[in-house]
């Protein structure tokens, strides 16, 4: 059973491995399972998990996970980013009255709201923020 199921944006299914599986799967197996499947299969390197930023950037985020961002706050960012486009993170901070601006925008990227890049390099203040179209 691989580590985790993903749904892609374009409704196929990938199963992925974290690299301590390595050794622990016949890979060949495990990709012909999923192509049977109708999926696809992945091992991830070393390098892709732990090199980069996008591991630490997470792992910034998930500290907020159970924060819920009150409805106020999330129409008021959501409005600013559908007038510009994009924001940089520390004007986003600005949207936030009812909780605190860090928490109320990690809670919004975490639930699918609004998106950053996190490979880019650390979130921070010039960090570029969209909305998520539905």
């Amino acid at each position: 059973m691989p580590d985790i199921q993903v749904l892609e944006a374009d409704g196929k299914t990938m199963f992925i491995d974290a690299p301590d599986r390595a050794g622990l799967v016949h890979v060949a197996m495990v990709e012909e399972a999923a192509r049977q499947e109708d999926a696809r299969y992945k091992l991830l390197s070393h390098e892709e998990v732990y090199d980069g930023f996008r591991l630490r950037n997470a792992k910034d985020l998930l500290r907020y996970g159970d924060h819920v961002t009150p409805l106020g706050d999330r129409l008021r960012l959501l409005a600013a980013l559908d007038e510009h486009g994009s924001l940089p993170l520390s004007e986003c901070l600005n949207a936030f009255h009812e909780t605190k601006p860090v928490a109320g925008v990690a809670s919004l990227i975490l639930r699918g709201f609004v998106d950053v890049n996190l490979d880019d390099g650390p979130l921070g203040p010039e960090t570029s923020v969209r909305r998520i179209s539905r």
